[in-house]
């Protein structure tokens, strides 16, 4: 149990330090942001309350727009997200799993997984650049924001998967 906290609050910090002093200055033709911290949502097990999915998220948001300049686009984005996130888990679960289920790999097979790494990524993206933007006037360019950004997220998060599991 202690060593579950623990590594949960490294994962939050290491997602946090990653973020903030790597991926918000990777910007791949100017439009697909690499943003990976809501993998921390995501290896959340299931038995954890909803609240604290919504106050995590928050909490690492505003830390992220703290230090990106983001006024509470990265923590309202990620609240939501947190919000929509043990409903997500609940939806690409395997059915006969018990009470301390744990989302990865190895307990959801990789499809299940990647969908719910597609999904909570995609809601998170749409979310935040629907903010950023605050306007409907250039759509593909904000479409092509989402999808490129939640693309590369995506690819980030299955990577993050690929060590945390190891």
């Amino acid at each position: 149990m202690f060593q579950t906290i623990v590594s949960r609050i490294a994962w939050f910090f290491a997602l946090w330090l990653l973020q903030v002093l790597v991926f918000n200055h990777v910007h791949i033709f100017g439009y697909a942001t690499p943003m990976p911290y809501v993998y921390f949502l995501l290896i959340l097990p299931v038995s954890t309350p909803r609240w604290a999915y919504v106050l995590s998220g928050f909490v690492l948001g505003l830390l992220i727009d703290i230090f990106a300049n983001t006024p509470g686009m990265a923590a309202c984005a990620l609240t939501l997200t947190g919000l929509f996130t043990p409903w997500l888990v609940n939806v690409f679960r395997p059915s006969d799993d018990d009470e301390n289920f744990a989302p990865s790999r190895k307990t959801m097979e990789w499809s299940g997984f990647t969908k719910l790494i597609v999904a909570a990524v995609s809601l998170h993206c749409i979310a935040f650049f629907l903010l950023e933007t605050f306007s409907f006037v250039d759509f593909h360019e904000i479409l092509i924001q989402i999808i490129s950004s939640s693309l590369l997220t995506s690819l980030f998060c299955v990577a993050l998967e690929l060590i945390r599991v190891k």
